[in-house]
């Protein structure tokens, strides 16, 4: 029962207060924000930081198929297989040691499973710094405990914001953020399945038609796989834009459509500016984000935002110039009228 009635009060702290606040206690809420959303932020790094390596070995998967196993990592994960000659074995080949130990001394070629060879044009994952495994492990770190914590942010700037949001707009932003962060999950499921891969194998490629060894710094791998994951979920926000854009009637279907070639334009640049410098991912993600475009064409076509509203009539300016026949509207006499009579009035006298 004190759990419900603590969440009940903080629902209450959710609703709209229309009462003003001074200039210093709207500080003093946004420093306590900074420092919750800090101290969040902490403990889900600290959580993260036992689970760094499997957070790694998540984003070394798809490198996994072309990474060139070490001597000793090779042996443990495969048996062997010794091929040694009829012949080898005779009494010439046996020694025996200075302290009694025989065994025979004979030439024997080992025999690797085709999947334990290595790899022609394969990665070899290196440090480049006594210090790099460290830095790795904290930005794995970092990045980790932000996601952990993403709820707890959520809520802290939510108890913050909140209170001077309207029912209405309340709402509208609920929905939008349910579908912002599932556009944000389906960018980064798409660079993790299917971009990063992809560039893998066609850069290992490249490489070994040009006859180099690819050897890559462990810690410049996982920052190039972050910064991609990561362009992804935040270029994957283009139709939450663009939708709330036609919602306050900024733009319309007609005027997407008239501005394609343009925003393909911009949409390569920003790719270009999220991404690894690299051709392939760069297209990779051009290319869902211009069909995301299309489809906010399509929707703000079929829900009504497909022209800008017709510019208002303009009044017609009155007409200035005195009629003929008629007077003034009131029913007075004109200045003529009134002039004639006097002139009238005095050739009578």
């Amino acid at each position: 029962m004190a759990m419900l009635e603590k969440l009940k009060s903080f629902k209450g702290k959710f609703r709209y207060d229309d009462s003003e606040m001074p200039f210093l206690e709207h500080l003093e809420e946004f420093r306590k924000t900074v420092i919750r959303c800090f101290i969040a932020l902490g403990v889900g790094m600290l959580i993260c930081l036992p689970f760094a390596d499997h957070i790694i070995a998540v984003l070394r998967a798809p490198a996994e198929p072309y990474i060139i196993k070490n001597a000793d990592e090779m042996l443990n994960d495969t048996s062997l297989h010794l091929r040694i000659a009829a012949d080898s074995l005779s009494t010439n080949s046996l020694v025996v040691d200075a302290d009694g130990t025989r065994y025979y001394d004979v030439k024997a070629e080992v025999a690797l499973p085709e999947d334990a060879k290595p790899k022609k044009g394969g990665i070899r994952l290196q440090f480049s710094e006594p210090a790099a495994a460290i830095k790795m492990w904290l930005t794995v770190t970092f990045f980790g405990g932000i996601l952990v914590s993403l709820p707890f942010l959520v809520f802290f700037i939510g108890l913050f914001v909140m209170p001077g949001v309207r029912d209405v707009e309340r709402k509208l932003m609920t929905r939008i953020s349910f579908f912002s962060g599932g556009l944000f999950l389906l960018g980064i499921a798409m660079g993790y399945l299917v971009t990063l891969p992809l560039a893998l194998g066609l850069m290992l490629k490249i490489g070994g038609q040009l006859g180099g060894e690819s050897i890559w710094f462990y810690n410049k791998y996982i920052g190039f796989a972050l910064q991609l994951l990561l362009g992804f979920g935040i270029a994957f926000q283009l139709p939450v834009v663009i939708l709330i854009m036609g919602k306050m009637g900024l733009v319309n279907s007609t005027q997407l459509r008239e501005k394609r070639r343009h925003v393909i334009v911009a949409l390569l640049i920003l790719a270009m500016v999220l991404t690894p410098p690299d051709v392939m991912t760069q297209l990779l993600m051009a290319a869902p984000l211009i069909l995301l475009y299309e489809f906010c064409i399509w929707f703000l076509h079929f829900s009504g935002n497909r022209e800008a509203p017709p510019a208002e009539d303009e009044e017609p300016e009155p007409d200035d110039k005195p009629t003929e026949d008629s007077g003034d509207v009131t029913g007075e006499p004109s200045a003529e009228e009134t002039h004639e009579e006097k002139d009238s009035t005095e050739e009578e006298k």
